[in-house]
């Protein structure tokens, strides 16, 4: 019986261990999570370190290496706090108020993870709500109100082999988002979920083309059109081989629009015209998704769909597609090739505008901002004092237009067609919308001028996915005037100014830097612009502009 009682008091104390073990051990991920976290925090949030008192980013390269012999919750914590106190003390002021500042990126969630009463929960909770933060790793100007990064050069020999040049990377680029991007809320993936899915792929990535794959997928996770990131390494890795044609994507088919070689009809079998519908046997829009989306970072679907010529490249010399001619459907496989073949460019013809400006019918006007100058402006609103309507065309982006010079005609009066939220300096993570940066200088979220002779009948403003960025903010303004109806599809959410980041290897990447909203506070980041009429496109109607069509149609009605 003595032996029975001692058997279970040894197996109750034994699952007690046991239990307490693995309450206190952590994971490789976690322990390096958590240390990113809390440099991050220092980096952005700390009095010294963010005057560049210290080289930060060895600090982390160094106490990477020092982590490897960290096995507990409880000795982790204590190295995170010996972290914390081997930088000298400084004035920490503390701010608590949030009165009218944007809160969605407000996100400390994890500090709450360390025990409340600890020492360690204490100081990283002060440095949440210090506002005694200097701009060396980021500032943000009185103008312009745009995050830069100037003292972010990279890392000296970095390494790719390297476990802790690899993490510095990731850790580099996941705070600098997390801090001052404005516009993370809008992700689709929780930005912490996304650090909890690359960590163990950084840890273990050892070659150069993994590293770039994982690079790529990191910033793809920002779902931002102006966030694009492929190297020719990762492209030549995924898209190496071409076919010698070009197509446009409608709806789930892609039409032949270009062929480049003089060839190309006879080997190849391709005509223009022809229509693919399949591409391995897979739709064209889940091939979209299997082969782009992992790797290209996009605001949304239609902007995306810009990339779909991409998805005839691959890394073999040839591919399998199913093509739609006439009544006729069948399979062939082409060749790609390394460098294109153009000896015989050959190009199908659309019926669409060709000129600047002119007379699409005899009371309906046509601009194209693509590269119109500010006299052709000037005499196309002349010209067009006595029609029903205007079709002004966004589908390309403007190469030298001052919005001005556009907006004096459309507005009776000068007044706001944008708010736009920036960071804040010294408030990490939170954002505000902004003002006219000096008093001296002209609002640039207002536009128009007073003008009695403003054009009254109905704009028509044609906008698809190349509508991006500064186009976008132009195809605002233009949907500010009072008649004005906006035909097309979804434009590629990126409205505002970009951001640039070089990270620890020296390579660049961008985010867009400023939230876009309606003056009804509609976000335009992700969305793209209202539109009022979505366009139907068919390969049946697709040598005709339906775009124009449909403004004619509108003009027109009664």
């Amino acid at each position: 019986m003595k032996s029975l009682f001692l058997a279970i008091i040894f197996t109750v104390f034994a699952v007690f261990f046991t239990h307490a073990r693995e309450l206190t051990s952590l994971s490789e991920s976690h322990k390096f999570k958590q240390f990113g976290l809390v440099w991050g925090l220092m980096k952005y949030h700390h009095p010294l370190v963010s005057k560049g008192k210290y080289n930060w980013s060895e600090a982390f390269v160094k106490n990477v290496e020092k982590l490897e012999r960290i096995k507990t919750q409880e000795a982790l914590n204590l190295f995170l706090l010996n972290f914390i106190n081997s930088i000298k003390p400084s004035k920490i002021k503390i701010s608590n108020d949030f009165d009218g500042l944007f809160t969605k990126n407000y996100d400390y969630d994890w500090i709450s993870k360390f025990p409340a009463t600890s020492e360690l929960y204490k100081k990283l909770n002060a440095l949440k709500l210090n506002t005694n933060i200097s701009d060396y790793y980021v500032s943000i100007g009185t103008l312009s109100i745009i995050p830069t990064f100037e003292n972010e050069k990279g890392l000296e020999k970095f390494d790719v082999s390297i476990k802790s040049h690899r993490l510095l990377t990731l850790f580099s680029f996941w705070n600098a988002i997390q801090y001052f991007d404005v516009n993370k809320y809008l992700m689709d993936t929780d930005w912490e979920d996304t650090l909890d899915t690359l960590i163990p792929k950084f840890l273990i990535c050892e070659s150069e083309l993994k590293y770039e794959r994982l690079k790529a997928e990191l910033v793809r996770a920002l779902d931002d059109s102006h966030a694009l990131y492929l190297n020719q390494k990762l492209l030549d890795s995924l898209f190496k081989y071409k076919p010698s044609f070009a197509t446009n994507l409608v709806n789930d088919t892609l039409v032949v629009v270009a062929t480049f070689d003089q060839n190309a009809e006879d080997y190849n079998k391709i005509k223009l015209g022809d229509k693919i519908v399949k591409i391995e046997g897979k739709s064209i829009n889940r091939t979209i998704l299997e082969n782009l989306s992992p790797y290209i970072s996009a605001s949304n679907y239609s902007y995306l769909k810009r990339f779909s010529n991409w998805i005839l490249r691959g890394q073999s010399d040839s591919l399998k597609i199913t093509i739609a001619r006439n009544d006729s459907l069948f399979s062939k496989c082409l060749p790609r090739y390394k460098d294109l073949p153009n000896t015989n460019q050959k190009v199908l013809s659309r019926d669409a505008p060709k000129k600047k400006w002119q007379f699409i019918e005899d009371d309906i006007g046509y601009i194209n901002l693509r590269s119109i100058s500010k006299q052709e402006i000037k005499t196309a609103f002349s010209s067009f004092t006595q029609t029903k309507g205007i079709i002004i065309d966004l589908r390309k982006t403007p190469s030298n237009l001052l919005l001005n010079e556009l907006t004096r005609y459309l507005y009776p009066k000068r007044k706001k067609f944008i708010r736009v939220l920036g960071p804040i300096s010294n408030r990490p993570s939170l954002a505000k919308h902004v003002k006219s940066p000096l008093r001296l200088i002209s609002d640039p979220f207002k536009t128009g001028h007073k003008n009695r002779n403003f054009y009254r009948n109905k704009v028509i403003l044609l906008v698809n996915n190349n509508t991006m960025s500064q186009s976008e903010y132009i195809g605002m303004a233009i949907q500010g005037s009072p008649n004005c109806l906006t035909v097309g599809k979804t434009t590629a959410g990126a409205v505002m100014n970009i951001a640039a980041f070089t990270l620890p290897d020296a390579t660049q990447v961008n985010f867009t830097s400023l939230g876009a909203f309606y003056p009804d506070d509609t976000s335009a980041q992700r969305k793209g612009l209202k539109i009022d009429h979505y366009v139907n496109e068919t390969t049946s109607n697709f040598l005709r502009d339906q775009y124009v069509l449909k403004g004619i149609e509108l003009i027109k009605m009664k």
